[in-house]
């Protein structure tokens, strides 16, 4: 069972920067008004009810904690405290920036039961970072996760492929790069141009054109490929489809949809068919089976996965649930030959 992950969104609280890309007003639905501990406690109590038996965080999203004044850090963790103490709640999850992550700042955070910081890293080429108005270079986003991982912290990064002057290459050595150091998840959320955003007056100008939906998937399918292969969970991919992205005219361009890591998945699936089934004979009909749960990712939105195959010539007949199957497992079934391959741990894509 996942851990329950209790949000509270602090928009562009404590951010001393305001990032090219960034309107967290918008991408939260919020508008920046830290919660009061009544408010903490009261919204803990509410998931904790509906949600009972899991193992819990109380999550920060969507600011710098790490850089809001120490006295309002205490004030929201210490409304957290008393779940801690009576074993409702298992730790804090934080998100902050890469030079927010000094000694001091982590041993405060150890001494108030944080025990996960995700880390906004966007990327690791020190031109793109510039570029989008960071205020922090690559070198500093590799000694905070190394720090904070040292520090004995679950450690994540949030990666944002498809800013200006980033590629797929270059987004892909950022992922890489990221994990060396020793990060254990990521986030991946590919380039959206937002209304009211300094990104929003390049676009508009011409200066910039990000990614689409269909440049996205591809490099998001290239970086969650290489995730899987070192073991590193991706545990999200794409901004959630909250009240303020569905705002008319809040999102002008770049890779979003509201289901972008099933799309990301089906794509995983679609380009190890292909390659697989290179070695089948022209012209087979091939049944495919997968785990129950995946057929939808299998089959792709739309059924764009088995109309894709049937262009490209591969004659998919069925898509067969199998229980003998994990759910990163597929087998390719022809009359003459059966193999079965995964999106985990079988090449997908030339490095």
């Amino acid at each position: 069972m996942p851990p329950l992950i209790i949000p509270f969104f602090i928009p562009h609280a404590g951010c001393p920067h305001h990032c090219l890309f960034c309107n967290q007003q918008t991408i939260s639905g919020a508008w920046q008004q830290l919660p009061d501990t009544a408010q903490i406690r009261e919204q803990v109590i509410d998931w904790l009810k509906r949600s009972p038996d899991r193992p819990t965080e109380v999550a920060f999203f969507g600011g710098s904690f790490t850089l809001l004044p120490r006295q309002t850090q205490e004030v929201l963790l210490d409304a957290v405290q008393p779940f801690i103490r009576q074993g409702l709640v298992q730790g804090i999850r934080i998100s902050t920036r890469p030079d927010g992550l000094e000694a001091e700042a982590l041993s405060f955070l150890q001494g108030c039961q944080v025990t996960t910081i995700e880390i906004g890293v966007q990327s690791l080429d020190d031109t793109v970072l510039q570029l989008a108005g960071r205020g922090h270079t690559a070198e500093q986003s590799l000694q905070a996760i190394r720090r904070v991982w040292s520090a004995g912290f679950n450690t994540g990064a949030q990666l944002l492929p498809g800013l200006p002057g980033d590629t797929p290459d270059k987004a892909l050595q950022t992922l890489r790069g990221v994990m060396t150091a020793g990060v254990q998840f990521v986030r991946i959320y590919p380039a959206v141009v937002l209304q009211g955003t300094g990104l929003a007056d390049l676009y508009l100008s011409g200066r910039y054109q990000p990614p689409d939906l269909v440049q996205g998937v591809a490099t998001a399918a290239r970086l969650l490929d290489a995730a899987n292969k070192a073991g590193v969970p991706v545990i999200r991919i794409g901004l959630q489809a909250d009240d303020g992205l569905t705002v008319p005219g809040a999102l002008l361009a770049g890779c979003w949809h509201p289901a972008l890591g099933q799309l990301v998945r089906s794509q995983l699936v679609r380009d190890l068919v292909c390659q697989k089934a290179q070695v089948l004979p022209s012209g087979s009909e091939i049944r495919l089976h997968c785990h129950p749960q995946q057929v939808s990712e299998v089959v792709g939105q739309g059924r764009t996965n088995l109309h894709f195959w049937n262009q490209a010539g591969l004659l998919i007949s069925q898509v067969r649930p199998d229980l003998q199957l994990e759910r990163h497992q597929l087998c390719l079934e022809s009359l003459q030959h059966k193999m079965c391959c995964s999106v985990v741990t079988d090449y997908i894509y030339e490095e």
